[in-house]
């Protein structure tokens, strides 16, 4: 069960536009997968990826950038067309190492400011996250 634990504002929103727009959806934490699927499942977000990777479905993980790069192999893409939204060093230093695009959110857990991570973009609202960002990221 999810506890008190809902999506961030506009998260929903942003999955479905996403998708709609032909994106390939995927999850890369730290948390184990015991703790991932029944959270992501109760908050009836699972379904909008194609891959959900945790903590412990490889043998490492975030920041080494073998996490990441395993989530997109997963997904059948390949690291100069994914981008990483985090909200933490460790998201951003593993997307920085793996040769992918980041975003950083200025919500969430960051565990120091994040203007100072390092991302491609920072956004304060996932009514941010469009295609559009996406497409500009990639160098589309």
């Amino acid at each position: 069960m999810p506890g008190k634990s809902k999506p961030y504002p506009g998260t929903e929103d942003a999955l479905h536009r996403l998708k709609a727009a032909g994106f390939t959806l995927a999850v890369c934490t730290n948390k184990r997968m015991p703790l991932t699927m029944p959270l992501l499942q109760s908050l009836g977000l699972a379904d909008h990826f194609a891959v959900i990777t945790g903590g412990d479905s490889f043998e490492f993980r975030k920041p080494d950038p073998r996490h990441i790069l395993g989530t997109i192999d997963q997904a059948g893409g390949k690291p100069e067309n994914a981008v990483m939204v985090g909200d933490s060093s460790n998201d951003i230093d593993s997307a920085n190492g793996a040769g992918t695009a980041s975003i950083a959110v200025t919500f969430g857990y960051a565990d120091r400011a994040v203007e100072t991570l390092g991302a491609s973009r920072t956004i304060a609202h996932y009514d941010e996250l469009t295609a559009e960002l996406i497409e500009a990221l990639l160098g589309r």
